[in-house]
């Protein structure tokens, strides 16, 4: 799979003669934006392909529950059986029928009682978001903008605007007969698109430390060749002087130290030299 990054170059003028970039020779600037572009779209389908994932797996909860559903009917024909077998046995004490409906009023000021119960506590608990604690937050970020101008008054306000303008953004989407819903891939679709995004990130990812490893061997080896010139441009200089000194037949006094105090001058001017250099160049190799 290609994965070169930007436009083809290198076109000569000569009809024939056309050179393209190798894979690999993006630039740094352009794998970044590769990757920028494909991490996004990767995590939406992975996304996607979660949802598709959790229907799936609803599919099957739904199969549990149904015939967890059948076992519950079953448990009340049990249960039904149950009660015909306690007013068969309440019917030697009184008539059946008042067996009956004795054991029915039980039940109803049963359900009674737990129907009241469960409808005090879901009230309670509605709605599900945290009120209170949004609404402080909204409090607190005002008064961090305007001060002590801000008040509860105007959060409540703020947060009644705000539903008001999102009911009236979401019947525009609805009214509006220009937008038109994105078809949604199926499972295969997506993997197949994740599978080749994800070649292209590892390929472009090869390729980027690939070019690191050469760039840096290459600045290396410059350094190395920028030290052995140094050396030998020194040693070169302490004979020069040597020789100058012995051609006149007396060694002048200091000669040495003149020798000395020019390598101490000149290494670390080289030593920087080299190092800025190096610099250069791995910083034009790394983003040519």
């Amino acid at each position: 799979m290609s994965h070169a990054v930007g436009p083809n170059s290198g076109h000569s003028p000569r009809a024939g003669n056309r050179t393209t970039k190798k894979p690999g020779a993006a630039s740094i600037v352009d794998v970044v934006k590769v990757f920028l572009r494909l991490l996004p779209k990767q995590l939406k389908d992975e996304a996607q392909l979660a949802v598709l994932e959790l229907k799936a797996k609803g599919i099957k909860l739904g199969i549990g529950a149904a015939f967890a559903v059948v076992g519950l009917i079953f448990l009340g024909l049990a249960v039904i059986a149950l009660v015909g077998a306690a007013i068969a046995g309440l019917s030697h004490v009184m008539p059946a029928w008042l067996a009956a409906l004795l054991l029915a009023v039980v039940f109803l000021v049963v359900l009674a009682i737990l129907a009241l119960i469960g409808v005090s506590k879901i009230k309670g608990a509605l709605p599900l978001m945290p009120e209170k604690a949004v609404f402080g937050l909204r409090y607190d970020l005002g008064v961090v903008k305007e001060g002590s101008a801000y008040n509860e008054g105007r959060v409540q306000r703020d947060i009644n605007e705000a539903e008001q303008k999102k009911q009236r953004e979401k019947e525009e989407a609805a009214n509006d007969p220009n937008q038109v819903k994105p078809v949604k891939p199926t499972e295969e679709q997506l993997r197949n698109r994740l599978k080749l995004r994800r070649e292209h990130l590892k390929s472009l990812r090869d390729d980027t430390q690939n070019r690191v490893d050469s760039v840096q061997s290459a600045t290396q080896g410059f350094v190395n060749r920028t030290s052995r010139t140094f050396s030998s441009t020194q040693e070169s200089v302490k004979s020069t002087f040597a020789s100058k000194g012995g051609s006149q037949g007396v060694r002048p006094e200091g000669s040495t130290s003149t020798s000395d105090l020019l390598s101490e001058r000149w290494q670390p001017l080289a030593v920087a030299a080299a190092a800025g250099t190096a610099f250069l160049v791995f910083l034009r190799k790394l983003l040519k």
